[in-house]
């Protein structure tokens, strides 16, 4: 996916056209799904944003060799730290996963972001 660098690049959460499929790598309990459309891609592939949703299920979180941004736009979520730490999610959280963080997901009904991603 090439960028003209000299363009902004809009995301809009409500443009699920297109979506891909998938599943979590690390499922704990249920059958969550996932959908994610990708807006952007940049410096080969170390930078992407985009939206992403999954349906109700918990599965646990590995941000290995990237930092996550999350902004949730709908529905409803909770980070789980190792530690036990409850993170409530709704719309208007804001949010970083800080490189390694292996916390986990718990998706009652659905829940939307949109996200940007730093890889290493």
């Amino acid at each position: 996916m090439n960028h003209d660098s000299s363009r902004l690049v809009r995301i809009d959460p409500t443009q699920m056209q297109n979506a891909e499929p998938g599943k979590p790598r690390r499922p704990i309990s249920g059958d969550a799904a996932f959908l994610a459309v990708t807006a952007f891609e940049g410096h080969g592939g170390k930078a992407e944003a985009g939206v992403w949703e999954s349906s109700a299920g918990s599965f646990q979180a590995n941000t290995a060799g990237y930092i996550e941004f999350g902004y949730i736009v709908a529905g409803e979520a909770r980070l789980v730290d190792p530690d036990g730490t409850v993170h409530e999610l709704r719309p208007g959280s804001a949010f970083v996963m800080p490189d390694g963080y292996t916390g986990r997901w718990e998706v009652d009904r659905s829940v939307r972001k949109i996200y940007f991603i730093a890889r290493r």
